[in-house]
């Protein structure tokens, strides 16, 4: 009896097309380099994976590497580190944010960018000069390259020279997109910058400036979040504004009631002197969160396994109160300075339920300088065991550039 041979070349591509949306990413890769007619439909668009993907953490470049066109990525899931090459503007840049797979990038000459990590798209926002108190660019004549931005800091009348590389540093400190770019053509890009708060909105030239007046006189802004339409502005006390997006232009907010300050705190056990070193702003279960990342000084040191602890609160909008959450249930959040996401881990087994994963690095000294800084451990807070715990261990001294959660997307 003849053996019955299949040519995978020709499997029909709605076939293929349905397997590979059931894939996770790396099986997803893989999938693309089968074969030229595998790799047709890997590329087509309109295979988007059915399920959530697990976000990976984008690692900071060593010193002196700045200005290579690779990065690298932990995959969580095998705890293990993928060497990408990414498109030529990663070098030399900042990212300042991660929405929906896409990388909120300013580059070497800090102009503002999307960059799609896995699939090396590009997307280009209005120009750094259109930012409010960024007065003027200068080209250099010889290089036809930017040489300097004209800024103004601190009052009406103190205007200064600053080279792109210096600005990139302060220009934002959190951006996200309200929206995948490539799914919903109205999507928004808003941003924490030394001028309050901007955004731009999709095909925009220019970038527009928040009521700078109202923001600085709640305090500085210390996270954002994009949730049910409206846009959650979160301050270095606690307390939080709120735009809608549907009313433009967004020159109206109002305060989320009641003020996080007038909440009564539990601190941490067991007491001592614990302050709340970061405030993040998240979504989970459709409830609006405000997580506080507590340290204190324990015998003169500062160690997240012994003096770190982590306090959750849900917006009741139905009592107009904050209430502490005890336990996430199935849930695990993934939190760092330019991202949050919730995902449920019975679609990931191979995380810790009722757990915050933070990209943040984690030392065994405190100050990021300190020479005898020699590992990085990235650590997961257990609501169940009210305890911070190793996930990861990353050998590099003085991490610069932010950890950063990307949720792979080769769209």
């Amino acid at each position: 009896m003849a053996a019955f041979k299949v040519d995978w070349s020709e499997l029909p591509k709605e076939l293929l097309g349905s397997i590979l949306q059931r894939l996770p990413i790396v099986d997803n890769i893989r999938f693309g380099a089968v074969c030229t007619s595998w790799n047709s439909v890997s590329s087509d668009k309109s295979y988007r994976p059915l399920a959530p993907q697990l976000p990976w953490m984008m690692l900071p470049y060593k010193v002196g590497q700045e200005g290579k066109e690779t990065r690298k990525f932990l995959n969580l899931a095998h705890k293990k580190i993928y060497q990408m090459k990414l498109p030529k503007e990663i070098r030399h840049s900042r990212c300042v944010g991660s929405s929906f797979g896409w990388l909120v990038i300013l580059d070497a000459f800090c102009c503002v960018l999307l960059m799609n990590p896995f699939s090396g798209a590009i997307i280009h926002l209005p120009p750094t000069e259109t930012l409010p108190d960024v007065l003027g660019v200068h080209v250099s004549e010889s290089s036809g390259e930017i040489d300097h931005y004209m800024i103004r800091r601190y009052g009406p009348n103190r205007e200064c020279s600053i080279s792109p590389g210096r600005l990139r540093v302060g220009l934002m400190s959190k951006a996200i997109v309200t929206a995948d770019p490539l799914v919903d053509s109205n999507y928004m890009v808003i941003a924490i910058g030394f001028s309050g708060l901007v955004f731009c909105k999709a095909g925009a030239d220019s970038w527009t400036q928040l009521d700078r007046t109202m923001i600085s006189s709640k305090g500085s802004c210390e996270d954002i979040l994009y949730f049910n339409g409206l846009l959650y502005v979160l301050n270095a006390y606690g307390d939080i504004m709120v735009w809608d997006l549907n009313e433009l232009p967004l020159n109206k907010a109002k305060e989320v009631d009641p003020p996080f300050g007038a909440t009564s705190l539990t601190r941490p056990q067991p007491y001592g002197n614990w302050f709340i070193w970061k405030r993040y702003l998240a979504e989970s279960s459709g409830d609006l969160l405000q997580v506080l990342l507590w340290f204190r000084e324990r015998d003169g040191k500062r160690n997240v396994y012994t003096s770190a602890s982590c306090g959750i609160y849900r917006l009741d909008l139905s009592t107009k109160t904050w209430i502490e959450v005890e336990s996430l249930g199935d849930s695990v959040l993934f939190l760092g300075r330019n991202s949050a996401i919730s995902l449920s881990t019975r679609n990931f087994p191979e995380c810790r339920e009722n757990s915050i994963y933070f990209a943040e690095h984690f030392w065994k000294g405190w100050l990021e300088d300190d020479p005898n800084v020699d590992q990085q451990n990235l650590g997961f807070f257990s609501l169940e065991e009210r305890r911070f715990v190793k996930y990861y261990y990353y050998a590099l001294k003085r991490i610069k550039p932010p950890l950063i959660w990307v949720v792979p997307n080769f769209m």
